[in-house]
């Protein structure tokens, strides 16, 4: 909400520094707006000026400074001198109230790790393919530490979205997308459904074997997170971590042709 507000005030009165970094959300960008919260102090920036600010709040992308800068001095609408002078203060407080977020951020994801890195059952969750320092907690906070919670893979799925809704009655059977779910569980196994591409060859072959069938990407990586959700419960309740080997192997396994 806020992001979206400083934008909307910077288009009003001083569109380019809604434009000049990757995002609006670095913190590099809000430092510009908190230093020149006007077009005029803006206009009067070189190249050297622009390089000492960049470098008193480390700014990484250095060689893309000068271009950077001729973004800046690229022709914007001008607005009223009186819009400029009653926008400018509450541009460099809404910065400010931004800057105290992504510190604040930066120090729960830092206090994340650590308590992540004390859990039990931290070596089931950073074993999964494709998951990374962000993914494995937001995991382990889903599932939790109660195992009689989720006595079934069912259960976890259905609470994720993952596993679609079946309505029958005696005349039909329908299949439906499940709405009534745990939207953030669902947002996270298909974040991991999508990156464990990037490292597991069976997920990559399961993929290519189901997206024919879907009508989407993203309803092949329901299809996807669903899989992985029922591997990791089972992992989950086992209380072992993921094994490559082991998974291919067992597969292998049960497609063979059983013996008559």
């Amino acid at each position: 909400m806020i992001y979206s507000s400083t934008k909307a005030l910077l288009l009003r009165y001083f569109p380019a520094p809604a434009e000049l970094f990757t995002s609006l959300k670095t913190p590099i960008a809000q430092h510009f707006i908190r230093t020149f919260p006007s077009p005029q102090l803006a206009a009067r920036l070189d190249l050297e000026q622009f390089q000492n600010f960049a470098k008193q709040y480390h700014y990484v992308h250095y060689r893309k400074l000068p271009a950077v800068l001729a973004k800046l001095h690229q022709p914007y609408p001008q607005a009223d001198q009186g819009i400029i002078l009653a926008s400018q203060q509450e541009a460099q407080l809404l910065a400010s109230i931004l800057l105290e977020m992504i510190a604040a951020k930066k120090n729960m994801l830092h206090e994340i790790k650590i308590l992540f890195s004390q859990h039990p059952d931290r070596d089931i969750f950073a074993s999964l393919p494709g998951t990374g320092e962000y993914l494995q907690p937001a995991l382990l906070a889903k599932f939790g530490d109660d195992r009689n919670r989720f006595p079934t893979a069912s259960r976890v799925q259905a609470l994720a979205g993952t596993c679609p809704v079946t309505i029958s009655s005696s005349k039909r059977k329908q299949v439906r997308f499940r709405k009534s779910c745990d939207h953030d569980f669902r947002h996270i196994v298909l974040q991991w459904a999508r990156t464990s591409l990037r490292q597991s060859v069976w997920a990559n072959a399961y993929f290519s074997q189901i997206r024919p069938r879907c009508e989407s990407d993203s309803h092949a990586f329901r299809y996807l997170g669903n899989r992985w959700l029922a591997i990791l419960w089972r992992l989950w309740q086992d209380q072992i971590p993921y094994d490559k080997a082991y998974h291919l192997q067992q597969r292998a396994l049960r497609s063979q042709p059983k013996s008559i």
